[in-house]
């Protein structure tokens, strides 16, 4: 967990307040706006139940396999940025940027 997770996490559960993400699938393009917690339940791979935040893994909902994912393609397939399309640069740049770009309100 980052230092930034870390304050934001520990300063909402401190205020009793739930942290309202945006939370994207990078395979179906769904989003929604979800407290950590929500995501989780609903079956999100998201930071930061799953993963961490900066960190280029998984970012699918509750339906979507792994295998479409940005991850996949880097770690499985052994893709190199170079081979990226736009699309998955623009994920690539969403998720080095999380979770400041994804905080709601």
């Amino acid at each position: 967990m980052t230092e930034l997770e870390v304050e934001v996490t520990h300063s909402s559960h401190k205020r009793g307040i739930k942290m309202l993400l945006r939370h994207i699938c990078e395979v179906c393009d769904k989003e929604e706006i979800l407290t950590v917690e929500q995501a989780y339940d609903q079956g999100w791979d998201y930071p930061p139940k799953m993963g961490e935040f900066k960190v280029a893994s998984p970012r699918t909902c509750g339906y979507c396999s792994i295998n479409g994912s940005l991850w996949w393609l880097l770690c499985v397939e052994g893709k190199k940025i170079a081979d990226l399309d736009e699309k998955q640069l623009q994920t690539l740049s969403r998720i080095l940027q999380e979770p400041e770009n994804i905080m709601v309100g």
